[in-house]
């Protein structure tokens, strides 16, 4: 790509921590927006049981909100993100998964410290094969059930023992993802990350959009449908819904 989309700055940050905020990525009205689709489909969701997702104590996921919602597909390529992640992943990137999580008040963890990338027998910490982006729809508050990550630790060697802890929140070193809605953030899937408990009255919502490389397969029940992929009118729509050949389908093409 001829335009660097990350500044030196944020190339830095990122490439040290292995993740990168991005505040206001959403402007007040695209907040409104997203907000409201989000409430669109988590309403059909809830009224169709069979739906795919979670309904669990401690976690509300509607599965691949991309299907419920144009204003949801469409965040996949949100022009203040979606570059970022190009650039770090390259232009054979590709959509892997897709959610929409609702984190109930007054709830424990439900996902304990862990990274998104492994293969049995094989150490990548110097390779990138997903990055994952949080669109948070609520302000999320010290306490309110956000995610933390440990800074670094998408160099960790396959091995790497972590510090055995009760709870996610007991992690020493961690840094939590308490900002306002509106915010994004990104990050490297070998980055050991968990969710905090919520200890808030609020619920918090956040959009998740997971990438990777083409040639990876998109993770199972995540598939998009006839319909989507049909409605795909771009180059890079057609290329994160798995459109093209497996082997040498790129952007810069």
């Amino acid at each position: 790509m001829a335009v660097a989309a990350m500044t030196d700055m944020q190339r830095l940050s990122y490439e040290t921590n292995g993740f990168l905020v991005l505040p206001e990525a959403l402007s007040a009205v695209e907040l409104k927006a997203v907000r409201e689709a989000a409430d669109r489909a988590e309403a059909v969701w809830r009224s169709d049981p069979s739906r795919p997702g979670a309904r669990g104590a401690g976690l509300q996921q509607v599965q691949a909100p991309i299907e419920y919602d144009p204003v949801l597909r469409d965040l996949l390529v949100h022009p203040s993100v979606f570059p970022i992640v190009r650039e770090i992943l390259g232009d054979d990137v590709s959509m892997i998964d897709n959610d929409y999580f609702i984190t109930p008040p007054h709830q424990k963890s439900h996902a304990g410290w862990h990274h998104d990338v492994g293969m049995r027998g094989v150490c990548h910490p110097q390779s990138t094969l997903m990055v994952k982006v949080f669109y948070l729809l609520t302000d999320v508050p010290e306490g309110g059930g956000g995610t933390a990550m440990i800074p670094g630790s998408h160099r960790f060697h396959a091995d790497f023992p972590l510090p055995k802890v009760d709870a996610p929140d007991d992690m020493p070193g961690k840094v939590c993802m308490t900002w306002p809605a509106g915010t994004a953030y990104l990050f490297n899937g070998r980055v050991y990350h968990a969710a905090l408990a919520n200890q808030t009255a609020f619920p918090r919502r956040a959009l998740i959009y997971n990438y990777g490389h083409f040639w990876m397969k998109i993770w199972s029940g995540y598939e998009p449908s006839e319909a989507l992929k049909a409605g795909a009118q771009t180059l890079e729509m057609r290329q994160l819904l798995g459109i093209g050949d497996a082997y040498g389908t790129s952007l810069a093409s």
